[in-house]
């Protein structure tokens, strides 16, 4: 895969979120195909994270590997890491939500730049 090791970092409060390519793949695939390319929906996953709150990062993302990777059912995948159903509904809403929000990385010219400069997050309800 040609994509930048770094186009899969999620910063996360001083620290670094490396997205595993296997773990992107799962929930891409769970997902189903929502971009023009393999490496534009995987990309797209990372960015749709980026604009999450950075406390919400992580759990979101642990989340969406044991939901849409695992296919566990939304309840069992939160109560593996410790998470309330109602709590967990409301991250992958904002989660989808960022995957619709996000354009793709092949229109669009700031695809490019690195995880230091992410989208700046939208506040959850």
């Amino acid at each position: 895969m040609s994509i930048e090791a770094d186009g899969f970092d999620v910063p996360i409060d001083g620290y670094v979120m490396h997205l595993r390519v296997s773990e992107l793949e799962a929930v891409a695939a769970g997902l189903g195909a929502f971009d023009s390319s393999e490496e534009g929906d995987l990309l797209t996953l990372a960015r749709a994270l980026r604009c999450l709150m950075p406390a919400e990062r992580a759990p979101t993302w642990e989340l969406a590997v044991r939901r849409f990777g695992r296919h566990k059912p939304l309840a069992q995948a939160a109560g593996e890491i410790g998470l309330d159903e109602i709590v967990a509904r409301a991250l992958m809403e904002r989660f989808n939500r960022g995957l619709t929000e996000v354009p793709a990385p092949e229109h669009d010219s700031t695809a490019a730049v690195s995880s230091s400069q992410p989208p700046q997050p939208t506040p959850g309800p």
